[in-house]
């Protein structure tokens, strides 16, 4: 169960970062 908790967890600080990202590579376009 911890596990899939940590997996989780790592899951949506990278989809964060990953919309983040997005962001700043749409505002320098």
């Amino acid at each position: 169960i911890a596990r899939m908790y940590a997996d989780s967890r790592i899951q949506k600080i990278y989809g964060g970062s990953n919309e983040i990202m997005k962001l700043l590579i749409a505002r320098e376009i």
